[in-house]
């Protein structure tokens, strides 16, 4: 049901019409066969090729807004190149999927990812070849998918280039300290977080100003004394079971990130359900629009309201309280982690009815998981997991060809 028309080219009959003559694009004689089980790692390029962009994201420490950017880019020239393909051969044109997706992929993560733009290029030359090796493709197949994969991947690397990622990180000035304002927290004080995320262009929702969460309750109010007395009880009682929730979602710098726990979450239900890896590109693609788009739009909200963390609060009614969790540099309303874990269960319930009410209840535990943590309040979660939904709503609309 995700596996619409392409979300960033937006002319596939223009991509292979301009391809060159089959006589000069003929591959020279392929490379030998690698181990039998690297190719049997190949049957399902997507998911391998979203299992390295993981690993890259571990191995930078990459910030979670940064992360649901790679992982939407990469999953949607995937997508994007296997739609390009179907209408390529369509058309009576040759084409390997598996070589134009690991083609895209392979330039995709190495522009997102430069300094492992080597294990790129490597990795590529399997994906590129695997269908071949298997005798599922010609040698024209794999000349027409490289080129395919290539300008497909020029094409979501011109959209990435002006996307405004790269100003997202410029340092706004703070607001004036009061009560309830969201200030640098302890212990490192460090400065916020992508404080202009807000700018980075959507794919799927438009301006992210549209989809922002309702006020948070005004401080010292009845509704806020009432979250601040939620959490205290809280923090009071926590079960073994409640911290090991937390720690479980944690999810801080050198992880997959919370938006990497849904990928591995997706990769599990593709394997339960033996889907193929044209069906999982979709779904990726459709996962990943929805983190990203939920990113930009929970930092707008995070940035529109700067409203305080429990330990701003708490260094006055108990100083000797710490959180379980270290506190994030940004401010707490609406939580990221619920913001993506709403987006992303809402899409894999479409894609997975079978498990929509474990996704669910699975989004519902990364929201109060922070709360366990110490670092958020409970509204929070309850507003991020609300602007999350609202945010895939409008993915799942584009995927199935249902959006205005």
């Amino acid at each position: 049901p995700l596996s619409g028309g392409p979300w960033l080219v937006r002319e596939p009959a223009t991509v292979f019409a301009a391809l060159p003559p089959l006589p000069a694009v003929l591959p020279a004689a392929p490379p030998a066969p690698p181990d039998p089980q690297l190719l049997e790692a190949w049957r399902d390029p997507a998911s391998r090729w979203m299992e390295l962009e993981l690993r890259a994201i571990r191995a930078e420490w990459t910030d979670p807004p940064h992360a649901a950017r790679a992982i939407m880019l990469l999953a949607v020239a995937m997508h994007d190149a296997l739609v390009v393909s179907s209408e390529a051969r369509a058309a009576g044109m040759a084409v390997s999927d598996s070589t134009a997706l690991s083609t895209a992929a392979a330039r995709v993560l190495a522009y997102t990812h430069p300094l492992l733009s080597g294990m790129a290029a490597t990795e590529e030359e399997a994906g590129t070849w695997a269908a071949y090796w298997r005798q599922e493709s010609s040698l024209a197949g794999v000349a027409h998918g490289r080129l395919i994969g290539a300008t497909v991947a020029d094409a979501v690397i011109a959209w990435a280039t002006a996307d405004g990622s790269a100003d997202a990180t410029a340092v706004l000035e703070l607001p004036a300290p009061a009560p309830g304002v969201w200030a640098p927290t302890a212990p490192d004080f460090a400065a916020p977080q992508e404080p202009a995320w807000s700018r980075v262009r959507t794919v799927a929702i438009g301006a992210p100003e549209q989809l922002r969460a309702p006020a948070p309750p005004a401080w010292g109010s009845p509704e806020m004394e009432a979250q601040l007395a939620a959490f205290v009880r809280a923090q009071a009682g926590l079960t073994a079971e409640q911290r090991a929730q937390a720690d479980h979602w944690a999810a801080g710098g050198g992880t997959v990130t919370p938006p990497g726990m849904w990928v591995e979450r997706a990769r599990e239900l593709i394997i339960a359900h033996g889907l193929g890896y044209g069906e999982a590109a979709a779904i990726y693609a459709a996962l990943g629009v929805a983190l990203h788009d939920a990113a930009v739009a929970c930092w707008e909200t995070k940035y529109h309201y700067w409203f305080a963390r429990p330990i701003q609060a708490m260094a006055e009614r108990d100083p000797a309280w710490r959180p379980m969790i270290k506190t994030p540099p940004h401010p707490s309303y609406p939580s990221g982690h619920a913001a993506f874990s709403g987006a992303a269960a809402e899409v894999l319930a479409v894609a997975f009815p079978d498990a929509a009410t474990d996704l669910r209840q699975e989004a519902q535990d990364a929201a109060r998981s922070r709360v366990y943590g110490g670092i958020h309040w409970p509204i929070d979660g309850e507003a991020g997991l609300e602007l999350g939904a609202r945010v895939a709503a409008r993915v799942v609309a584009r995927a199935t060809g249902n959006s205005e």
